[in-house]
């Protein structure tokens, strides 16, 4: 196999992270304006079409693979993945409870998301060597990269 220069690499590693970083804002702006919805008087309420209207191209696609743990059968995580599998080529889901870092391999992004409030929620076991383009939602999320000395902020 032949070798990548080495600014290849770089501009291959600095394009997982921006979409990384597309997919945490993404996900953000959707918590943001969805904490901010308000019931709308039911006479200026929009009727909800029947049929539906969104068919997205799989040329529209974004290129990446992604991976999404959260816990099987919420009503979060089916939201996320249908939502994903909407803008991107290849989305699979896994059990957040028994997610594995050798489980990332193929993958371009990794989403790990534990849908509750609950601080004390059980942590993945992820390794220091881990070194996978990875977003972490939630306090769990926010106490994994604390574990790893990782430099992140709390939303």
């Amino acid at each position: 196999m032949k070798k990548l220069p080495l600014m290849t690499k770089y501009i291959i590693r600095n394009r997982i992270i921006l979409a990384a970083l597309t997919i945490w804002f993404v996900f953000t702006l959707m918590i943001f304006i969805s904490c901010r919805k308000k019931e709308q008087p039911e006479d200026t309420q929009q009727a909800v079409p029947t049929e539906k209207t969104d068919k997205t191209d799989v040329s529209d696609k974004i290129g990446l693979r992604i991976l999404y743990a959260g816990l099987p059968n919420t009503e979060r995580s089916k939201d996320f993945v249908e939502f994903l599998a909407k803008h991107f080529k290849q989305v699979e889901t896994t059990d957040y409870n028994a997610f594995k870092e050798s489980e990332t391999s193929g993958f371009d992004v990794t989403i790990i998301d534990y849908d509750g409030q609950d601080t004390r929620a059980p942590l993945p076991s992820i390794s220091r060597e881990y070194s996978r383009a990875t977003v972490t939602i939630g306090s769990p999320g926010a106490d994994l990269c604390s574990r790893l000395s990782l430099k992140t902020g709390y939303l």
